[in-house]
């Protein structure tokens, strides 16, 4: 589907607005209020199925029955691949098991009783048999043979306890985090005050004003209803909560913006490698960064208003997001981040930082019309060039270049340039 086709911008239409029952949904962990909000928005569900930790499209998907989903799931009905929008119906039988962290892609048939291991993919229009056991990227058939037997066997011993890589480094005491209780606290404590002291007093003003009256001077609650003007007041008040909201969000980011700056007035934000044993003022001002960043980021994403992620983040000066590019609810980086224009970021890991044996801190670069999806861990100093398509469970290396105008599997390159 092209991006000028009218039916895709139907169905972006759509899926913006199901956003926000699928957010509050979420809310509460509960696989009855998932499964009737599906129903609600036209998917085909039983109350049985046990599907609250996964990632499920809101469109052209059937489930049957007693359903099981493991954390972090998709099941994507759609899909970005190299500029174009796939989206082809998904059916899953009854009794099917749908190990942690899988992905079901556009066009998956299900059988029922089928068991789907962790960690797997399913290829587009893929049909998985019923009574079957499939795992793997992409998922294939598990044949029980003295040859797997023999391999999961080996798989099991090298993860036990006992092995040595689980054993302690000796002579490395040395706390890796840097903690600023005090300051973390003082800084959360300003931030948190100020964003919600308009919103109280907004609270506390409207419903004195205007919400107690009503009740007050109604004899019934049926006036309430026929009275033109307190009618108005209940109107109204859903958009008056919604404007407390931004209020509170705007402030949080105002005032980040303002923390950032004085951080960086004081000590700028520098890639780097560095040891926990050496707690340099650049590795002591990254932690103290990260700790009110950290916060803004959950604020908005866990709001009502996920979107302002992009724009929030281009005004406090830690990222640097592309006009046109979309970002899921991914564990994004707080700031060394580059996106380019037209970009998509599915539910992924985007780490500027990872601990080893040291701590790398390094710039994650994203080209123009590149499409990351679900489940994928991009790497501290990653270059993703232009036009490049990044397929579920993909995880980079540190520093590695992703050459452009190519798709990404777990196993290799298939793109059109390959690199070594």
């Amino acid at each position: 589907m092209e991006r000028i086709d009218k039916d895709y911008y139907y169905w972006s239409l759509r899926a913006v607005v199901k956003k926000l029952p699928i957010w509050t949904a979420n809310l509460i962990p509960s696989s009855f209020i998932h499964n009737l909000i599906l129903k609600l928005l036209g998917i085909k569900t039983d109350y049985s199925n046990n599907i609250s930790n996964g990632n499920i499209d809101t469109e052209f998907i059937e489930l049957g029955s007693n359903i099981s989903i493991g954390q972090g799931c998709s099941i994507r009905s759609s899909m970005i691949i190299k500029g174009h929008l796939i989206i082809t119906k998904i059916s899953i039988g009854d009794n099917v098991i749908i190990g942690s962290n899988s992905f079901i892609a556009p066009g998956t048939h299900i059988g029922s009783n089928t068991v789907l291991g962790a960690m797997s993919v399913t290829k587009i229009n893929q049909n998985l048999e019923s009574n079957t056991v499939y795992i793997g990227n992409p998922a294939e058939k598990l044949h029980y043979s003295p040859q797997n037997q023999t391999k999961i066997r080996k798989e099991m011993e090298f993860l036990n306890p006992s092995d040595k890589i689980y054993n302690p480094i000796p002579n490395d005491s040395e706390e890796k985090f840097v903690k600023n209780l005090p300051l973390n606290v003082l800084t959360f404590g300003i931030i948190y005050f100020l964003s919600n002291i308009i919103p109280i007093l907004g609270t506390f003003y409207y419903f004195n004003e205007f919400i107690l009256p009503i009740y007050l001077l109604k004899p019934t609650i049926i006036h309430v209803f026929i009275d033109l003007h307190t009618l108005l007041i209940l109107l109204i008040t859903p958009l008056f909560i919604i404007i407390l909201l931004l209020v509170n969000l705007f402030v949080v980011i105002l005032l980040t913006k303002l923390v950032y700056k004085i951080s960086q007035y004081n000590n700028p934000a520098k890639e780097g490698i560095y040891h926990w044993s050496n707690k340099t003022p650049d590795f002591n001002n990254y932690f103290k960064r990260s700790f009110f960043l950290r916060y803004a980021k959950w604020k908005i994403q866990k709001s009502p208003f996920p979107w302002l992620m992009k724009p929030a983040f281009n005004f406090i000066g830690n990222c640097q997001f592309g006009k046109d590019s979309v970002i899921e609810n991914c564990f994004i980086a707080k700031e060394f981040l580059k996106v380019g224009r037209n970009s998509y970021l599915g539910k992924a890991l985007l780490a500027n930082h990872l601990w080893d044996k040291n701590l790398t801190i390094k710039r994650i670069i994203i080209g123009d019309n590149v499409a990351i999806s679900d489940n994928c861990c991009i790497a501290p100093g990653t270059e993703i060039e232009n036009n490049v398509t990044i397929l579920p469970l993909v995880v980079t290396s540190k520093n590695e270049k992703l050459s452009p105008n190519s798709t990404y599997n777990y196993n290799n390159n298939i793109g059109d340039n390959h690199t070594d």
